[in-house]
């Protein structure tokens, strides 16, 4: 799967990542490049995102199966976090 990013001029999100041979629907704007360059690595090394914008980015650039082939991981939480001992 080929992804290109581009800059358009006058809008808000400038960042422009566009599934190359998509649909039109099939593209996601993001203020910086940085932000793009970082959510097509997640695509490229085939993580889950768990960020709510990278996850709705990736959601509109793959198709249903290849969101659902992505990796899940387990976050980790501390569990004793503010615990206090007696």
């Amino acid at each position: 799967m080929k992804l290109s990013i581009k800059y358009t001029e006058n809008l808000e999100r400038p960042w422009l990542l566009k599934r190359e041979n998509g649909t039109y629907e099939q593209h996601a704007h993001f203020f910086t490049k940085k932000e793009a360059e970082l959510c097509r690595h997640i695509i490229d090394i085939g993580k889950y995102p768990h960020c709510k914008k990278y996850k709705i980015a990736i959601q509109r650039l793959l198709t249903e199966e290849e969101f659902k082939q992505l990796k899940k991981k387990q976050r980790y939480f501390n569990s004793q976090k503010g615990v206090r001992k007696k």
